[in-house]
């Protein structure tokens, strides 16, 4: 499953990234995602940046997360995440040897003119799907 295929993101309006962008998802700055400020509301931010990325027959949940609101969001959102050097490292050693791991992914929102609005480091769990019972 893909971010795009939950139904609060529909919701939201996220969606995939053009092909070949920097990023991996986008939230257009909409009147129903404001806040009382006229900025982008916090909630609106942390749902584009809880993303996660298909690494083959697994379920990941989010265990934690650290969150830095950089600057008041006035526009269109894009969300860049990459894993950390660890995670970048041991995720597919420790799934295969071990059918779980933890992942550290880092994101930052950005708007079009390239401000960052948020920086976040999503601590996740993830295990590999079990066969199905004959």
């Amino acid at each position: 499953m893909k971010a795009t295929d939950l139904a609060l993101n529909r919701l939201l309006g996220i969606v995939a990234a053009p092909a070949g962008a920097a990023h991996l998802l986008e939230m257009a700055f909409t009147p129903q995602l404001q806040n009382h400020l006229g900025t982008m509301h916090a909630a609106a931010q942390f749902a584009l940046a809880e993303f996660g990325a298909a690494v083959g027959p697994v379920f990941a949940v989010v265990r934690g997360v650290e969150v830095k609101y950089r600057k008041p969001a006035t526009g269109d959102l894009l969300a860049h995440g990459a894993p950390d050097e660890n995670t970048r490292a041991n995720l597919l050693a420790d799934l295969a040897a071990r059918g779980r791991c933890s992942a550290v992914i880092l994101v930052d929102l950005k708007d079009r003119a390239g401000t960052l609005t948020l920086h976040a480091k999503f601590d996740w769990f993830i295990s590999r799907v079990p066969p199905p019972s004959l």
